[in-house]
């Protein structure tokens, strides 16, 4: 019996592809989306660090006029900064989920095709098995004539 082909795995072929080509969409946007994330932390990070120094400064009494005015002045550009970050990850959630919807609908049309290959795959089994059958019922009927002339 020949080997199992099914005919449409070019289509098959084209549907992973396609699958592949949208699930690397999506991960290029939520990789920037997460570089604006880390950018954001860096800032919070980088906040905390200077409250600190400052609070550390400010104990010790070693604090002048200009240095609390530089310190307001990085605390209110940094968290400018991360609320322009928030605003551009909030811009990317209706292209995000745009593109998983296009995911799940490419992930939908390639489950079509590999379900019909799988029928397919059990189909062509079935029939190996079948004509596996009746060639084993064939030999022994032979094998059966053989022995009865023999007997005979």
């Amino acid at each position: 019996m020949k080997k199992f082909k099914f005919r449409l795995q070019t289509l098959l072929d084209i549907r992973e592809a396609r699958e592949r080509a949208v699930q690397y969409e999506l991960a290029k946007i939520v990789s920037l989306q997460n570089i604006e994330r880390e950018k954001q932390a860096e800032l919070r990070r980088q906040i905390d660090a200077q409250k600190e120094l400052f609070g550390d400064k400010l104990k010790q009494g070693r604090y002048s006029a200009s240095e609390a005015i530089l310190f307001e002045r990085f605390i209110d550009v940094s968290l400018r900064a991360i609320g322009t970050a928030e605003d551009r990850i909030r811009s990317m959630e209706p292209q995000i989920q745009e593109v998983r919807s296009r995911l799940v609908e490419a992930s939908r049309e390639r489950r079509v095709v590999e379900r019909l290959r799988e029928r397919k795959r059990a189909q062509h089994a079935y029939e190996v098995n079948r004509e596996l059958g009746k060639e084993n019922d064939e030999t022994n009927q032979r094998i059966f004539e053989m022995k009865k002339r023999v007997t005979a």
